[in-house]
């Protein structure tokens, strides 16, 4: 035994810093509403479940995951978790991967407020739409001074694929202010857009029937789109 641990000392000794960097794993973390929770994968929805698309990038690549997902957060209070939360920032601090999920619950608050997707019109969205790119904007800039990793954020797909033209519009809109400010940030950050929309488009199958969150097989799609920008 004693000679194992002398072993030990002259192999930690021996080895440089970097070296020892060598043996440290990848860190991901996700932060954002429900989706990347894995929100109703089960009846508890107490903490994220393993069919969570970050716990399967985890598994696939072999790299720790750090799920700080919260559902119903919006893009504001994600930007404030990010700016004041020490737990997100201690977290986000020197990770590898930070994966940006989140502005659902801003489009989906306009819904409710005006009597569900019949009752929605543009000139409504436009100001919290305006709102959600800004809070975007800022959260990545904020990450963007706390780690060098790479960031990847994902635009939104369709919670109600049925309502056809009466989302599709909002969203595309909201998905082509997605596409200008990844674009614009590029410039000066390592940041990219994953499609969660085009990803699922035609595939009500992906979200869980009445419901807007992804099923088993939604989840994987993210963490299979995901895994393309990432290897």
């Amino acid at each position: 035994m004693k000679r194992i641990w002398i072993l030990v000392m002259v192999f930690t000794v021996i080895l440089a810093p970097s070296d020892l960097a060598a043996f440290k794993k990848e860190r991901l973390v996700a932060i954002g509403d429900s989706i990347p929770f894995g929100y109703n994968l089960n009846k508890e929805n107490k903490n994220p479940p393993k069919e969570s698309f970050p716990s399967l990038i985890g598994m696939k690549k072999d790299i720790e995951v750090t799920n700080l997902s919260i559902p119903g957060l919006t893009s504001a209070e994600l930007l404030t978790a990010v700016q004041s939360n020490d737990t997100f920032r201690e977290s986000l601090k020197d990770a590898d991967y930070v994966l940006v999920y989140i502005g659902g619950n801003d489009l989906l608050n306009v819904v409710k407020k005006n009597g569900g997707l019949e009752g929605l019109k543009m000139e409504e969205a436009a100001p919290v739409i305006r709102d959600l790119i800004y809070n975007v904007y800022s959260t990545i800039l904020e990450i963007d001074e706390l780690t060098n990793g790479k960031v990847l954020v994902y635009n939104i797909y369709n919670p109600y694929p049925a309502a056809g033209d009466q989302l599709n519009t909002p969203l595309a809109y909201i998905n082509q202010q997605y596409a200008s400010l990844i674009k614009l940030l590029k410039h000066f950050a390592s940041v990219t857009l994953v499609d969660a929309y085009k990803a699922y488009h035609g595939h009500p199958e992906y979200i869980i029937k009445g419901d807007v969150h992804p099923t088993a097989k939604g989840q994987q799609v993210l963490a299979k789109i995901t895994l393309k920008h990432m290897d």
